[in-house]
């Protein structure tokens, strides 16, 4: 077996469904912003109205799935991904050079294959409307 069908098994969710990878690109900043959720609904947010992102490590003793999170800003919106690894993910959100991230099921974030990546894994996406936006938007 090679390591590509070591991989896609690893991958493979009980429905059959495989998992998508967190997708970035390393060159110029990107157009825009996919965000898919495991019910298949998806947000595509223009990277020209992003407007800031912080990031926020998980509480001291917390090990739980959605124990970090990033809160991305653009111009009307708010997204939150909450997950595990995401510190590795906030230096391509502010460089706007990710593409999609998908929503990955907590029960995949135990399989060995990801702890021993140790790659950022998004459990839950929030994507709200931000109350006041017009005024806070900045260029």
């Amino acid at each position: 077996m090679s390591l590509q069908d070591e991989l896609d098994k690893i991958r493979t969710l009980p429905s059959g469904e495989i998992m998508e990878d967190i997708t970035v690109q390393s060159t110029a900043p990107l157009s825009g912003l996919v965000l898919v959720k495991m019910n298949h609904e998806e947000n595509a947010l223009p990277w020209s109205h992003y407007a800031g992102a912080k990031y926020f490590p998980a509480a001291p003793g917390d090990e739980g799935p959605q124990a970090e999170r990033i809160e991305i800003k653009f111009a009307h919106q708010l997204v939150t991904l909450h997950g595990r690894n995401l510190d590795r993910l906030i230096t391509d959100v502010a460089e706007r050079h990710v593409a999609r991230i998908p929503e990955c099921p907590e029960h995949f974030m135990e399989t060995k294959f990801v702890r021993y990546m140790g790659g950022p894994i998004v459990t839950r996406i929030e994507v709200a409307s931000r109350s006041g936006a017009a005024a806070e938007s900045t260029p």
